[in-house]
């Protein structure tokens, strides 16, 4: 089986774990989730990650919220599965809806250095001391500083700290990448739905989850000591339903504020996936998952008869 997969991309709420379990019963496949969320464990609910039992799912519950994690050390994971998925001879499917992850996976995407806080601490010292710290990126790095909105005062001194912490630019840093994929083809498609539809899956989907145990699932998490502080917990809707446990609001204003915080959050992938070339946008508001992974099968079918 040579190396081919297919990657299902999408904003939160669309569909894409059912669109996926259906590709993956079509093509014989198994399934990575690529989401920033379901990497963590005890936290299921929260994140909708993936229950099927069905197909193997794989890069789901496998850190702790007391963890860290990258799109680089992500990447690397995920293309070892692919390998063995392919081993085994299925067919490997990325699902999810962090596009970074799925950008370091096919193209590469370079470890970036811990954060130094003696560079960050001088840094925001020249910032303060009224240094156009935009200009300085600018000059060094004209490419970085076309992607970074002069007000984005992290992205600014992540990007000054990477290079005095490197020698490199951030663009020198990236041109040096390789894919951890290297030699895979990657069939892509966008799945999407209008958005009054989508926002109305979103609030339904966000009164189900926390109907459903969300907040049950939270103060499991805090009785095993995680916090606020807890990488995990960075989530959509954890740190607000914490505040809920802590009585800082009400249930209709907690539901009202992770829908919200969700909506942005959709529009934001919505965006960002709109930028990147090679994705198929199949629009699937008259479409039942299994019409949609029916297209998605023909489609990487036809590929695989023309290459």
């Amino acid at each position: 089986m040579d190396r081919r997969a297919i990657i299902i991309a999408g904003p939160t709420a669309v569909g894409k774990t059912e669109i996926g379990v259906e590709t993956a019963k079509i093509l014989g496949g198994e399934i990575i989730s690529a989401d920033a969320r379901q990497i963590y464990s005890g936290m299921a609910i929260g994140t909708c990650a993936p229950q099927s039992v069905e197909i193997p799912h794989h890069l789901v519950g496998y850190l702790s919220p007391a963890e860290k994690s990258t799109a680089h050390a992500w990447a690397e994971l995920a293309a070892e599965c692919l390998e063995e998925i392919r081993l085994r001879g299925k067919v490997p499917i990325v699902v999810g809806g962090t596009g970074l992850y799925m950008e370091a996976l096919t193209r590469g995407m370079f470890e970036a250095p811990r954060p130094d806080r003696g560079i960050r601490e001088g840094l925001n010292a020249r910032l303060e001391a009224g240094e156009d710290l935009y200009a300085l990126l600018k000059k060094i790095d004209p490419t970085a500083a076309e992607n970074i909105h002069p007000n984005n005062r992290y992205r600014l001194l992540r990007a000054l700290e990477v290079f005095y912490s490197t020698g490199k630019t951030l663009t020198e840093n990236f041109g040096e990448t390789k894919s951890p994929a290297e030699g895979w083809c990657f069939a892509k498609f966008f799945v999407n739905l209008d958005r009054k539809s989508l926002y109305s899956r979103i609030h339904a989907r966000t009164v189900a989850l926390l109907e459903g145990g969300w907040i049950e699932e939270t103060q499991a998490l805090v009785e095993q000591g995680f916090n606020d502080d807890s990488p995990g917990l960075n989530a959509i809707g954890y740190r607000e339903v914490l505040g809920y446990l802590r009585g800082e609001t009400d249930f209709e204003s907690l539901t009202e504020e992770i829908a919200r915080m969700t909506r942005n959050y959709a529009k934001r992938q919505i965006t960002w996936f709109s930028r990147r070339e090679g994705f198929t946008e199949i629009e699937i508001s008259e479409m039942a998952a299994r019409d949609c992974a029916e297209r998605i099968a023909e489609k990487y079918c036809s590929c695989n008869e023309n290459t």
